[in-house]
């Protein structure tokens, strides 16, 4: 197997490297630095040696830089590539090799490309690229190759309702319940290799080459259950500016709560299954249709039947009133709507409470659907009907005479669920193919198309003001994207009752802009709230090389930040997050790399673990030493503290775990040991439970008090490099080389969720 990412960067051995084969051609023609070399530079040093990302302060973007050279002189000596540092280290002449033996999908030189190299510096290293009509060329920085997609590094926020990923350069942020992807954050040159929230949750730090970005994040939380139903809830209906809310299901009744408190206002039986709700525009009633093509007109006040409208045979999916209230639009699963001119109150006056004695006009009937219409709306000015159907098409239609105006045919995948937008300029809709996408009404394209779930998208709906939306689906999965660019805000699982298996939402609906309510075929009802959105603060560095460590202060205003040049110096870094400012610098703590960096319960003191096989212990304030710990065989790779503040644990390549005294700086005792490097921990707080990653693709469990392993934690299939853990212990997350998020009850080791690789 191959070394493992976070490793291979930071091991070299005390032996000269091999030297490469060389094979310099014979040719006439001097070798082109615009067509030949420039090519082959970018390739081989792609993400290592430009502007932005300069390691050992060396830029060959350009032949400037190449003659200037880094900290360790010249990369070019023209007219002698035998005392080139370029080619001596492209040929694995020197220490250390170029590319480096860590950087994923960075091949060496093969021996053309290293005869071509020494060939064209022997010749003078001459640039030719204004001779061929370009500008001097500069090196971009690469992309990961496809399918590297490692989970280096992982975190879980302390609540354990969100898990963020280092997956390859981006950072994947889910929601831990449903295993959605809340948001992806790009921008890293190199693969993640450290990631950490906050304590509260609020921002999030991940470490890369030379940089860490940090972000602000939104929160959100379940604010209600609410239980009561007993059927499948299958229509809801808000009121009152989402003060209060209706619902209908499969039990024959309609419901009303209160939002505030969660509490069932009151509750009416209904001669049918519940399948769409509608409130009039005035609020004072509502239009229910049924499972057997029944629509009842009820009295909110006292849920008494106005009227009755019979025409159709098969499911009400949808119902829409006009502004005026003058009419009601109905879509059926028959693949038919309806438009009904609704009786007057006079004529409701009339029947004196015979609800079955109210007559109305026949209604015009729409037609053009090949199957069930699963969503009706109309245009805010009330002229113009849209249905959204199982035909995957989007049909328009006169309300004044039923007319067809236009279609948007091939959107792809079954429409189950559509909604308008409030200023009637966008069409959102909820495929089987398990995609939501937003359509332009004007012109029928298609904006953009979201994904993500494991299951049909059953529910979808805008915020009232039309900023926001939400999407949901059979596989119980909710989320909460931006109007305006597609982004996720947050995304929730509507989890059923009494652990029972989570099952489909079946409608969604916002109170206002930064809260909603969805429907269960569970029997539930489930208000959630959220707040913020997702802004990039000002990133941390420079740093020498990778940021293999990271961890905020008890409070959240400190960041510090481990890592160092392999074989050359420890970096460690105290940051002010708020201001981006550097607090404090420790770099000479190590005489190597930092794998690993903890603050103090207290946060008072931090702790750090490296690859010079030492533990130590900084006052923060003022960054004096307190302790030197010594006793692994090999590098320190990760270290925590107990709850108390009284001992340390730390993880090492040796492939155990060690409990330390602080005050006394004894090692109490060593655990018991794991089948590879101890490459991640947490001490779980305020109890005697350490949990553990390794390399020997387990997570387990150790006492520390007495160094046995409580449970082993299996799934992954290859080496595990993190593993994050809730406050409480009840959750546990690790991530490793197979690509995969395993999520665990710690309790009793069942894998509560396993989230693989995004599709390609």
């Amino acid at each position: 197997m191959a070394l493992p990412l976070c490793l291979a960067a930071l091991i070299l051995g005390t032996a000269a490297p091999t030297p490469l084969e060389v094979a310099v051609p014979t040719r006439k023609e001097p070798v082109s630095y615009a067509k030949e070399i420039a090519d082959i530079l970018d390739a081989k040093c792609v993400g290592c040696h430009s502007s932005n990302l300069a390691e050992s302060k060396l830029n060959i973007e350009d032949m400037a830089g190449m003659l200037k050279g880094g900290k360790r002189g010249p990369s070019l000596i023209p007219g002698k590539a035998d005392e080139s540092l370029l080619f001596q280290l492209a040929a694995h002449r020197l220490d250390p090799v170029m590319p480096p033996k860590d950087k994923k999908g960075g091949e060496a030189f093969t021996p053309a490309e290293l005869g071509l190299l020494k060939l064209w510096i022997d010749a003078g290293a001459k640039d030719d690229s204004a001779e061929n009509g370009d500008e001097p060329k500069s090196l971009e920085l690469g992309t990961l190759p496809p399918g590297v997609q490692p989970v280096v590094a992982v975190d879980l926020t302390q609540d354990g309702s969100r898990i963020a990923a280092g997956r390859a350069n981006v950072v994947q942020v889910h929601d831990a319940d449903s295993g959605l992807v809340i948001n992806s954050l790009g921008g890293h040159k190199d693969i993640i290799q450290s990631i950490r929230f906050s304590p509260d949750g609020k921002r999030l730090a991940a470490g890369s080459y030379q940089i860490v970005t940090l972000w602000n994040l939104p929160t959100g939380a379940l604010a209600g259950t609410f239980a009561g139903h007993a059927d499948q809830v299958k229509a809801i209906a808000i009121v009152d500016g989402g003060k209060a809310a209706y619902s209908g299901g499969l039990d024959r009744t309609l419901r009303s709560w209160s939002l505030a408190d969660g509490k069932e206002a009151s509750q009416w039986s209904l001669p049918g299954q519940v399948i769409s709700l509608a409130p009039t525009p005035d609020g004072k009633s509502f239009a229910a249709g049924f499972q057997d093509g029944v629509i009842q007109v009820v009295n909110r006040a006292d849920g008494k039947p106005f009227y009755f409208l019979r025409s159709q045979t098969q499911a009400i999916t949808g119902l829409a009133f006009t502004p005026d209230a003058k009419h009601l639009v109905a879509a059926s699963v028959d693949g038919s709507a309806r438009i009904w001119t609704l009786p007057t109150e006079d004529a409701i006056k009339m029947a004196a409470g015979n609800s079955d004695a109210v007559k109305s006009a026949d209604p015009v009937v729409i037609a053009g659907h090949k199957g069930a219409i699963n969503g009706v709306a109309l245009t805010p000015d009330g002229q113009t009907v849209i249905t959204a159907g199982e035909d995957a098409a989007i049909r328009f239609w006169q309300v004044a005479d039923g007319k067809a105006i236009r279609a948007i045919e091939g959107t792809s995948g079954s429409i189950l669920a559509s909604a308008l937008s409030p200023d009637g300029q966008t069409i959102l809709t909820g495929s089987a193919d398990r995609h939501v996408r937003l359509i332009d009404v004007a012109s029928g394209a298609v904006r953009r198309v979201m994904g993500g779930y494991e299951a049909a998208v059953n529910a979808v709906a805008f915020s009232p003001k039309g900023e926001r939306f939400a999407s949901a689906g059979a596989d119980g999965s909710l989320k909460v994207w931006e109007a305006a660019n597609g982004q996720g805000i947050v995304a929730f699982a509507h989890l059923a009752p009494n652990a029972a298996p989570t099952q489909a939402i079946l409608k969604v609906a916002f109170l206002d802009e930064n809260s909603l309510v969805s429907a269960s075929a569970d029997h539930t009802l489930k208000k959630w709230t959220f707040e913020g959105g997702w802004s990039e603060m000002k990133p941390l560095g420079p740093h020498v090389f990778r940021v293999l460590a990271l961890d905020f202060s008890p409070d959240g205003t400190l960041l510090a930040t481990g890592g160092g040049d392999p074989s050359r110096s420890g970096e460690v870094k105290i940051w002010n997050v708020q201001t981006g400012a550097l607090v404090k610098s420790l770099d000479s703590l190590h005489s190597d790399t930092v794998f690993g960096v903890r603050f103090s319960p207290d946060g008072t003191k931090l702790a750090t673990a490296a690859a010079d096989k030492f533990l130590k212990v900084v006052n923060v304030a003022d960054g004096k030493e307190l302790r030197s710990f010594e006793g692994h065989t090999h590098h320190v790779m990760a270290v925590d503290w107990s709850a108390d503040g009284k001992q340390l644990v730390t993880g090492g390549a040796d492939n155990v775990m060690k409990v330390w005294d602080f005050e006394s700086g004894e090692q109490l005792r060593t655990l018991q040991p794991a089948g590879k490097q101890i490459t991640a921990l947490r001490w779980i707080a305020g109890k005697p439970e350490v949990a553990g990653a390794s390399g020997d693709s387990l997570v387990r469990l150790w006492n520390p008090d007495n160094g046995g392993i409580y449970r082993n934690y299996g799934g992954p299939s290859n080496y595990v490099f993190g593993v994050g853990i809730s406050k409480d212990g009840k959750r546990m997350v690790a991530g490793g080389a197979d690509s995969f998020l395993f999520l665990w009850n710690v309790e009793n080791a069942q894998v509560l969720r396993k989230i693989g690789p995004p599709a390609p």
